[in-house]
């Protein structure tokens, strides 16, 4: 949770476009047409969006670093953005599939050229994010997420019973405490002025995280008091913020236990936890 922290995960980066370009180029049209989680998405419809992704992180990353202003790639605003990124999506499904994977791998590059150019002084730059502008730190984290949460989306519309990769979910743990306070900033929820602990297991880790004023921030520094604790299975906590579990669910496996001002905890996770 450190800068030097955030930027070893870039190669992290890599290797997982590395190993999804691998696996998606022996896909064979079975595998390309097989659901997802998303609904009514199939694997080259997630791999499509991941491409288009690219397009403007690599846009929004350079820019940063660069100290030019935040402005999306194309598109004179964030709606016109995302209707010509869509445009751009439909015509890779239009084409055969290995311009597709081309054209992934080619997107890929320019992100981790980027990321790569990134240093700790950048880290705190902000680039545009049809969301918001978002600091260069986070954009890694962001890379990691598309990755590893659509290959896990492609390859759960197979096998329910499938799992995120291992490093990428060590690598994605290390941007959630972060995350979660963007998130919070900017989403609708109650009044909250409290200190809450998060703790995780596989792999191990703790944080702070204080909401006051509307806004949230967090400390590595687990030490209270707190209001309520929250303890979970890493990979389920990821999926929780990421809309592929449903609490309830997390809960009856024991994936997730709150203690302390239950009430408090309740509204806090509601915020976290809501729709994607």
């Amino acid at each position: 949770m450190t800068p030097s922290e955030y930027l070893s995960r870039v190669p992290l980066v890599r290797s997982e476009t590395e190993r999804l370009a691998k696996a998606w180029r022996g896909f064979g049209e079975k595998e390309w047409a097989a659901p997802t989680f998303c609904p009514g998405w199939v694997a080259r419809d997630a791999v499509a969006h991941i491409t288009t992704g690219a397009d403007f992180y690599a846009n929004s990353i350079r820019r940063a670093l660069e100290g030019l202003p935040p402005e999306p790639p194309y598109g004179a605003d964030a709606k016109e953005f995302q209707a010509m990124r869509k445009e751009k999506g439909d015509k890779l499904l239009a084409g055969p599939r290995p311009a597709l994977m081309d054209a992934f791998e080619a997107s890929a590059r320019e992100v981790q050229g980027a990321l790569d150019a990134a240093r700790e002084a950048d880290l705190g730059k902000l680039g545009w994010h049809p969301r918001g502008l978002t600091p260069v730190d986070a954009w890694i984290g962001l890379r990691l997420v598309e990755l590893v949460v659509h290959d896990w989306d492609i390859r759960f519309g197979s096998d329910p019973k499938a799992r995120p990769a291992a490093p990428g979910v060590e690598g994605m743990l290390t941007f959630l405490p972060a995350t979660q306070c963007r998130h919070f900033s900017v989403r609708e929820k109650p009044a909250l002025g409290a200190r809450f602990l998060f703790r995780t297991t596989r792999p191990e880790r703790a944080w702070t995280m204080i909401a006051e004023g509307g806004k949230a921030s967090f400390t590595p520094d687990a030490g209270g008091p707190h209001a309520a604790s929250i303890a979970a299975d890493a990979e389920a906590l990821l999926f929780l913020n990421y809309g592929r579990l449903a609490r309830g669910e997390a809960e009856k496996a024991g994936k997730l236990k709150a203690e302390g001002d239950l009430a408090l905890a309740d509204e806090l996770l509601g915020v976290l936890f809501a729709k994607y």
